[in-house]
């Protein structure tokens, strides 16, 4: 299964944020340039974990955007929820339109516990612990210059 690009984008960015000290407001832009994504793109991107709640905005001096307080606990599978609806969870492997169990397309029994054991090991990631996992390049760089 491959991810969305707004899937990805969104991870990204949280997970850039998730890094960063409880109170810090980040400008998009800063963000974007950091992370090497399209500025207008992540400005649209961070708007539907703001209004979940996940995020704090600020305009004007001093503003930005922050992860809010008990966001860490946030799953992977939350966000691709958030981004994609349930597409990880419900879409047809195939891409038909009805593939339940009444309208099973000739994979659904094959594919349906496979995205059962996928979901719940997407479940199982927390945002802290995919912040905690490894320093990313934009990280490293800024850490070669402050030695």
């Amino acid at each position: 299964m491959l991810l969305s690009r707004a899937s990805q984008y969104t991870l990204q960015a949280l997970i850039y944020l998730a890094r960063q000290p409880p109170d810090r407001m980040v400008l998009v832009k800063r963000m974007a340039d950091e992370l090497g994504l399209p500025v207008f793109y992540l400005a649209k991107l961070i708007q539907p974990p703001t209004h979940a709640g996940w995020l704090t905005t600020a305009r004007g001096r001093g503003g930005g955007v922050r992860l809010n307080r008990g966001a860490e606990a946030i799953t992977l599978l939350d966000i691709l929820h958030l981004t994609d609806g349930h597409r990880v969870t419900h879409e047809c492997l195939l891409g038909f339109k009805t593939c339940e169990d009444e309208t099973a397309c000739v994979l659904h029994r094959q594919w349906q516990p496979i995205k059962q054991e996928l979901a719940e090991g997407l479940g199982g990631y927390t945002l802290a612990a995919l912040a905690g996992a490894a320093l990313p390049p934009w990280l490293l760089g800024e850490m070669d210059h402050a030695m």
